[in-house]
């Protein structure tokens, strides 16, 4: 070894690289810091930022990001005191206030961000009014005379402006204080509902039963009781299409020997009823929205002993189905008014060879396109009830089924004809509203978009429009759904589904 020269030995090497590396980590981590990019906050509240206490939030901090890296934490102030931490939280206002609500949201830096929200906490809405009744007596025997009295309904923040009473036999009452009667020819437990209804609007309710049995038990004829009796004639023939006309005559009840008939008492089986004092005639009218609905009619007859006695008669009621149909115009983007008419123009049917109903449009231009539809004129006529001029459907006669086999449905229509009358065109005195016919139509145009009253045209086509969004390119489809209602409220569905396709050119 020469003189004046030292070597550096092994340890101290590693312990000078060991500082050496720890610096250049120390700078390392210090400009990881340095460049690192904020968080940024973001709140979602539901199911509103207004509510009446107590009012609960639901927030989350999904809308937040790091746009280098992740967030580590979530904390919130709700603004009344209280704290929260987590991704999701959920927080009830007890007071009346304005709160605002802070997330603060840390990345895995340590930098952080803020959000806020207001909240605005509204005093509660008052209670409703409160519904209670006494009721005297609650059993007995037919027939019997039962007492309400709803003088217990109260309401703290207003009056009580009206009461209104069902007494589950079908007949109705009126008052904070009433008397019903109920007859039975065997033990029934009937519901009697009180309504209250407030001066602001607000209503409530309550319920309770009452028990009628009959003298002697179990409905066991009593001794010398009268017998009930009616008769029904149909004054337009026996026509079970509705409405149907039908007189009820109870004439042929009688008393026993040495009693006289008091009252008749009827219950249709519509929910309505009446109580005579003598053997008057009851005539009704029964419609239905149903294919067929069976109406049961009760009669029950009250002699000067108080003995009684009832007769349950049916009353069948048809309503022929109505038809949904429509076509589709072969054109988009056609002028505002309805196209022509021409049956070249519309399609009917399955132009793309598809086994269900459904049209295509090819090459269509990026845009808003509008799609029309149509319902075809029906041309069946009049179907006259019990009428002997001859008309498509012969009188009294079923109606046939108006639908184009060869093409598809393509219009909307009601077996029973668009119009009637027994005689004319006009509807008779007894049922001075419209019966038969397509009254109107509802469209769900299958984007969210609907038109749920359109007018059906008797005397023309029925035709409506829609402008769809076709900004996406591609091939989009819609369901177009068309439901028919007719004047008893029956309906019917028909669907199509419409496709438009960006591509499909021809050069």
């Amino acid at each position: 070894m020469k003189r004046g020269v030292r070597k550096t030995s092994t340890r101290t090497l590693i312990l000078l690289s060991c500082a050496v590396g720890m610096a250049v980590l120390v700078l390392a981590l210090a400009s990881c810091a340095l460049f690192n990019k904020f968080p940024v906050a973001g709140i979602t509240i539901g199911p509103s930022t207004t509510g009446p206490v107590p009012f609960a939030v639901t927030l989350s901090g999904a809308p937040s990001s790091d746009p280098d890296g992740e967030i580590k934490t979530y904390s919130w102030d709700f603004g009344d005191g209280a704290q929260g931490t987590g991704k999701s939280v959920a927080h009830t206002y007890t007071a009346v206030g304005t709160y605002t609500i802070i997330l603060t949201v840390i990345d895995n830096w340590d930098a952080a961000d803020q959000a806020a929200k207001t909240v605005y906490v509204t005093a509660a809405e008052p209670a409703g009014p409160t519904a209670s009744f006494t009721m005297s007596p609650s059993s007995g025997t037919s027939p019997l005379n039962v007492t309400v009295d709803a003088a217990a309904s109260s309401y703290a923040a207003g009056t009580i402006s009206a009461y209104e009473w069902t007494f589950g036999d079908g007949g109705n009452g009126f008052g904070r204080t009433t008397t019903h009667t109920y007859f039975s020819s065997g033990s029934q437990t009937f519901t009697v509902t009180l309504l209250v209804r407030a001066s602001d609007g607000k209503t409530a309710t309550a319920s309770r039963t009452v028990s009628v049995s009959v003298s002697g038990g179990g409905g066991t004829p009593v001794a010398g009781a009268p017998s009930a009796r009616f008769v029904i004639t149909f004054p337009d023939t026996n026509d079970e299409v509705a409405p149907v006309r039908v007189n009820l005559d109870p004439a042929d009840s009688e008393a026993a020997v040495g009693r006289t008939l008091q009252s008749y008492h009827w219950s249709f089986g519509d929910g309505s009823a009446t109580t005579t004092l003598s053997p008057t005639v009851q005539t009704k009218s029964y419609v239905t929205d149903l294919t067929s609905k069976v109406l049961s009619v009760t009669l029950i007859v009250v002699d000067d002993a108080s003995n009684d006695d009832s007769i349950t008669k049916t009353i069948r009621v048809e309503n022929y189905q109505p038809v949904a149909g429509f076509e589709v115009y072969k054109l988009l983007d056609v002028a505002t008014t309805p196209p022509a008419t021409p049956a070249g123009d519309w399609w009917t049917d399955n132009d793309d060879g598809l086994s269900d109903e459904r049209v295509t449009y090819s090459c269509v231009p990026l845009g808003t396109r509008t799609v029309w539809i149509r319902s075809r004129q029906i041309t069946d006529g009049l179907w006259v009830k019990n009428s002997t001029t001859p008309v498509p459907n012969a009188s009294n006669a079923k109606p046939a089924q108006y639908e184009d086999t060869t093409d598809g449905p393509n219009m909307c229509f009601d077996p029973e004809g668009q119009t009637w009358s027994p005689v004319a065109t006009t509807p008779p005195t007894w049922f001075p509203n419209r019966a038969w016919g397509i009254e109107r139509l509802s469209i769900d145009w299958g984007d969210g978009a609907s038109d749920l009253n359109v007018p059906f045209v008797d005397a023309g086509d029925t035709t409506k429009s829609h402008a769809y969004n076709f900004t996406a390119g591609g091939v989009k489809s819609w369901t177009i759904t068309v439901t028919a209602y007719d004047y008893l409220g029956a309906h019917k569905s028909f669907q199509r589904t419409v496709t438009m396709n960006a591509g499909g050119c021809t050069p």
